[in-house]
């Protein structure tokens, strides 16, 4: 840096000194800030208007979020209601289908929920239900669902609960016959959970067995009414050179779904 030009700042700064002493400097400054005060102000008005946009985005978006959850939280709560009236419905048309069966006869009845299942040899062949001795229930009392088909058998009995075996349960015997064809009787066992099976069927019989023949309880047990619907003929097993046959059989019902059900005071 030259000299001049060091000489310059220094008398410049004087300079100032001098205007601000003399009060002339903050006329220039008032001067200044009226020129530049419009443009201020449009830039205030600006930054402000900005600084509001922003505002107003993160409201909205909270609000947005806040909204979203609540709706979310609202359909949840439809769901659960739903579920609750479809649960509502089923148990209504159970209900509705065993009082139709039970009007058409002239059976006692004792209605009662499953409040467990399992400790068969497969999984759920036993129930549990709310009901019990108090309540007229008794070991080898038939336990039906919807228009008569049933499901299990009562095997023991304590005073507010009992306890029943499912058809499907290897446990499970019944005495039952084919609708239609009287001379073809002999006693159900459950297979595997999953069906049941009639075992030493005479082959030399004039009524024959045939897929889709209905089961029935036969009536021989004292607590068990006859005619009750068991299942459905699956499958025909015999030999030429046997002298018995095997019938297969399928629940009509779907036991995996029971939820209320009724034993039959008979």
């Amino acid at each position: 840096m030259n000299k001049k030009r060091i000489y310059t700042i220094i008398a410049a700064g004087f300079l100032i000194i001098f205007l601000h002493y003399i009060g002339f400097l903050p006329v220039i400054e008032s001067y200044i800030i009226k020129i530049l005060a419009p443009v201020e102000s449009r830039f205030f008005y600006l930054g402000n208007k900005l600084n509001l946009n922003y505002e107003e985005k993160n409201i909205s978006k909270r609000e947005l979020i806040a909204d979203n959850q609540k709706l979310k939280e609202e359909n949840i709560k439809l769901l659960e209601e739903n579920a609750k009236l479809k649960i509502l419905a089923d148990e209504n048309n159970i209900l509705r289908e065993q009082l139709n069966f039970y009007s058409q006869k002239q059976y006692q009845k004792v209605t009662a929920n499953i409040i467990s299942k399992g400790e068969g040899l497969t999984a759920n062949q036993i129930i549990t239900l709310d009901r019990g001795a108090s309540d007229g229930i008794k070991v080898g009392q038939a336990v039906i669902f919807g228009q008569g088909h049933m499901v299990g058998k009562i095997f023991a009995a304590e005073n507010q609960i009992s306890y029943c075996y499912l058809i499907t349960d290897r446990r499970s015997l019944t005495a039952a016959s084919i609708s239609g064809k009287p001379t073809i009787d002999g006693l159900i066992k459950g297979e595997l959970g999953l069906t049941m099976r009639i075992d030493y069927i005479p082959q030399q019989i004039e009524e024959q067995i045939d897929i889709n023949d209905i089961i029935i309880t036969s009536g021989l047990e004292p607590s068990i009414p006859k005619g009750l619907i068991i299942g459905k003929v699956q499958e025909v097993i015999k030999e030429d050179n046997d002298l018995f046959q095997t019938a297969i059989i399928n629940p009509v019902t779907d036991l995996n779904s029971l939820s209320i059900v009724s034993v039959i005071i008979y």
